[in-house]
């Protein structure tokens, strides 16, 4: 029998998450999916890396394997349990460039012991921690407390070799995660694809002359208030808070080899806002299983959705709708469970729908529940795609859905396939569902079996090859950042000007050909806050010089009620892409714009802040 073609690139390709715990919901089942899919498709071992030092491994993956959620080609490592394995050599190796001075920690933490040890504060976070071998012998000390002992301040992470010796210090931890990685991928060029927010936001300084990282967001890159919006179909949303927690993501995307998303939606607002460059994909997550040949009759009025019960669902809207739909006998079966359970509870109660709403709790193969309704509702206030309407679809049940960020639109065919509806709308939700009960039977087998159809493009083998392709674009890419780049740039802001409803700025940028530069943005980023903005410069040169001119609107600046923005020049220069950040000039007096000003911070950088 013929072996089937490899599709991925024939380098060793990581997946990086902090833990995999017990019960774990979207963002890692699709991490393990792909990696299974991935392994799978080119018949070969896939690496699943951690961190968390609560994980075990071994234990983890059969547990894992067991229940079908990976393939045996995937094998789960973990960095603490590593490093407990490794000989002397190994950690000396992991310590290149990071030796440890004089000072160890022997002195306030055990040097022994078969558990590890964790002194807490009175806020109870750690503020000395000392993990152990199997032996007993002494692994790591992880001090939170180094400006004054007994109190949080300044951290040292040492490592110590068998015989209790310091061989490997670290003045963070995400010093250290990268010396692991680093020690992972070796000599060989690899791909690390990692889908945690949390991890990633630790991954974006990582350097390898080997390694080459894919970062993927999952979610809405807007804090809740700014996604937020009833009118999201109109266009996108306005730039300015991002979502915290991928914050470090967002504002350093340049510096990764490549940045994921789901749809197609996504990457353009990301595009429009000048958050993403050249780097941006989009690949939605596949579904697992197969798609119906045939959609199976079912009674029309039968409703379902598929949900954990929290806020950001909204699944009172669906309970609402369901009340406001001109229907008196349709159903709806809600499967999941959440801190939103016993306010659904009252108010399925309250609207007087016992019985015709069930709360079914969590159910492992709730989606097999698809094939037996009619329709199912998604009611949430963002999503990164939201896969479980093309789960729907592949049963053949018509999903209603609010036309949100992101998902809907991408996949639904507005009364083809599925219906799309007003955001946070249950009255205009209660109406489609009226609409759909009174189309005729052929009208609903002719979208049904359009819902089939397009859920074959989110197939596993199609959503393979288009990871096939990206991975084949990274290996084969130049580095996304030269090292030495930013000391080579000198970059002035040269003026600042506003004009009727805008502010001009001009930027000068010393030793440098316009040739060699692909693009140029201005960012602004908040000190202490979630701000963020880039404009995109456009290039004059002089002799020895290149002007780089760019505009914003000055409403952009007061509507996002920024704290402090430092201001840095982002540049796309020989392959490299760099930041640095931008000198204040010769002024001696902050510049106005309108109620904010730009100013000389007392190392001489650019920066705005409100005026007075």
């Amino acid at each position: 029998m013929r072996r089937r073609q490899r599709i991925l690139p024939d380098v060793p390709i990581f997946h990086l998450l902090w833990e995999i715990p017990e019960s774990f919901g979207g963002m890692t089942t699709v991490a393990l999916r792909r990696a299974s899919l991935l392994a799978d498709a080119d018949k070969r071992r896939l690496d699943v890396l951690t961190l968390s030092p609560d994980l075990s491994p071994r234990r983890r993956q059969r547990e894992l394997s067991r229940d079908g959620l990976i393939s045996r080609r995937v094998r789960i490592r973990n960095l603490w349990e590593e490093l407990r394995r490794s000989s002397d050599s190994a950690l000396a190796r992991m310590s290149e460039g990071s030796p440890a001075s004089s000072h160890s920690d022997h002195e306030r933490t055990p040097t022994t012991g078969r558990t590890d040890y964790v002194l807490t504060g009175d806020d109870e976070r750690a503020i000395q921690v000392a993990r152990f071998r199997s032996d007993g012998t002494l692994l790591l000390t992880d001090r939170h407390d180094v400006t004054r002992p007994g109190q949080r301040g300044g951290r040292r992470l040492t490592l110590y070799a068998s015989g209790g010796e310091a061989i490997g210090q670290w003045s963070s931890a995400t010093s250290f995660y990268h010396a692991w990685l680093r020690c992972v991928i070796g000599t060989e060029q690899s791909v690390i694809i990692c889908d945690s927010a949390f991890v990633g936001g630790l991954m974006h300084a990582f350097r390898s002359p080997h390694g080459s990282l894919i970062q993927v967001i999952h979610s809405h890159h807007h804090a809740p208030e700014s996604s937020d919006t009833e009118s999201s179909a109109l266009g996108p949303p306005t730039p300015g808070n991002l979502a915290p927690g991928k914050l470090p993501i967002l504002t350093n995307a340049d510096r990764y080899d490549l940045v994921a998303v789901l749809t197609e939606r996504q990457k353009q607002h990301l595009l429009d806002e000048d958050i993403g460059s050249d780097n941006l994909v989009a690949i939605p997550n596949p579904f697992h299983g197969r798609a119906s040949t045939a959609a199976r009759t079912r009674p029309r009025g039968r409703g379902i959705v598929a949900s954990r019960l929290s806020g950001i669902k909204r699944l009172d809207h669906a309970i609402r709708a369901l009340a406001s739909s001109t229907s008196t006998t349709s159903t709806l079966d809600i499967y999941g469970d959440g801190e939103e359970r016993d306010s659904l509870a009252d108010c399925i109660t309250d609207l007087d729908l016992d019985g015709r709403v069930r709360l079914h709790g969590h159910d492992p193969h709730a989606r097999r529940h698809f094939a037996r309704s009619s329709f199912s509702l998604l009611t949430s206030r963002a999503e990164g795609q939201s896969l479980t309407i093309v789960e729907s679809m592949a049963s053949g049940c018509i999903p209603l859905a609010y036309d949100i960020d992101y998902g809907p639109s991408d996949i639904i065919t507005d009364g083809v396939d599925g219906f799309l509806v007003p955001a946070g709308r249950p009255d205009a939700l209660a109406r489609a569902i009226d609409t759909f009960l009174a189309l005729d039977e052929q009208q609903v087998a002719q979208m049904r079996k359009a819902a089939l159809e397009t859920s074959q493009r989110f197939l596993a083998d199609t959503i393979a090859a288009k990871w096939a392709d990206a991975l084949h674009r990274v290996v084969s890419a130049s580095p996304v950042e030269d090292p030495a780049g930013n000391a080579r740039i000198s970059a002035h802001l040269v003026d600042v000007s506003p004009v009727d409803e805008r502010v001009i700025f001009t930027v000068r940028v010393d030793d440098l050909s316009p040739g060699a530069m692909a693009w140029a943005k201005l960012a602004l980023v908040e000190r202490h806050g979630s701000g963020y903005l880039r404009l995109p410069m456009q290039v004059s040169s002089q002799e020895h010089t290149v002007l780089l001119h760019g505009e914003l609107a000055i409403d952009r600046l007061v509507a996002g009620s920024f704290g402090v923005l430092d201001v840095f020049l982002d540049l796309r220069v020989d392959d490299a892409r760099t930041r640095t950040r931008l000198e204040a000039g010769d002024r001696p007096e902050p510049a106005p714009i309108g109620d904010l000003e730009v100013y000389a911070t007392k190392h001489g950088n650019a920066s705005i802040r409100r005026a007075g």
